[in-house]
């Protein structure tokens, strides 16, 4: 058989591939690279190549942004306060003898007051149904201008009380809002006249009752703009909403006077009349004061509608 040239006859190789081969496997003292890893230079070589090219590759990977922060000044939002403006005006109103005209003698803890306080009093509706009463249950009244007043006084649709039925006077008249003026007609209807009646109806040896009867009614203030039992630093009174009156005594028919004073001691029929209409008076109003109670009210009863968390009344 002939081979190709340049073949090797023996080995069945090409010489020029079987001197490479040999020169792989035979040490060459010249060069850097251990004999050993000789057979590998390749292989290395092919794996640095793949390497490069896939750093390369990641280099033109998108590397996703990182999301937006805060802005560095930017504050956590911090929550409003409770509202309770209301809180502070009531928190002594839930026990006896504070939040009325009895603690009208103690000093406010807030005594400067600030300008915008001193504002007209807000227009408010009209009841209609207010106006009816007082015309059903005998009220002589008529309805005047608005009145304003600063620190929160007024009465926006402020009616004159001049007397009631049964040709009962009211001297002097009084001004008050319309809620207060129909509370206090209908203690004079059905608390003071039954009262008066039975009073006189028990007074022995008298012939003329009818001279007897109760023809006025006394008061000592109703709209006055002035803090209570006017203190300088207390709270606004009732009376400065148009909202108090203060019973002062009765005259008779027959000219006789009742005043109202102490009678702790007296056990005559003008001490029981006082006591009667005085606590008949707290099924009409939130607040009722009369002798006894403070030094404030030792010559009359004061009588109000301040409005109180719960339906709190006081009754002294």
């Amino acid at each position: 058989m002939s081979f190709p040239r340049g073949h090797d006859s023996v080995a069945g190789e090409p010489p020029l591939c079987r001197a490479r081969f040999h020169r792989t496997m035979t040490p060459d003292p010249r060069s850097p690279i251990p004999q050993f890893f000789r057979p590998f230079r390749l292989l290395l070589l092919c794996a640095f190549l793949h390497s490069g090219a896939a750093l390369a590759r990641a280099d033109t990977v998108p590397v996703p942004e990182p999301a937006p922060r805060a802005a560095e000044n930017a504050k956590a939002p911090v929550p409003e306060p409770r509202p309770d403006a209301e809180a502070d005006e009531r928190e002594d109103e839930t026990k006896a003898g504070t939040g009325d005209e009895k603690s009208e003698g103690k000093t406010s803890p807030d005594p400067v007051k600030k300008a915008d306080d001193h504002k007209a009093v807000a227009a408010e509706p009209l009841d209609p149904a207010c106006v009816a009463d007082l015309a059903r249950f005998g009220a002589v009244f008529k309805a005047v201008d608005g009145v304003e007043g600063e620190g929160g006084c007024g009465i926006a649709h402020p009616f004159e009380i001049s007397g009631f039925s049964g040709g009962i006077a009211l001297e002097p008249s009084a001004t008050l809002d319309c809620p207060t003026a129909r509370a206090l007609t209908l203690w004079v209807e059905k608390e003071l006249k039954p009262a008066a009646a039975t009073a006189l109806e028990t007074l022995s040896g008298e012939d003329d009752r009818k001279g007897k009867s109760v023809k006025t009614i006394r008061q000592a203030s109703s709209y006055i703009c002035r803090p209570r039992n006017s203190q300088e630093g207390a709270k606004l009174s009732e009376h400065g909403k148009g909202r108090a009156i203060d019973i002062a005594g009765f005259t008779l028919a027959d000219g006789t006077s009742v005043s109202v004073t102490p009678r702790e001691d007296d056990h005559t029929i003008a001490a029981a009349l006082q006591a009667a209409v005085r606590k008949g008076a707290c099924l009409h109003f939130t607040t009722v004061l009369g002798p006894g109670a403070d030094s404030f009210h030792s010559d009359h009863i004061h009588l109000d509608l301040a409005e109180r968390r719960g339906g709190y009344r006081i009754c002294q």
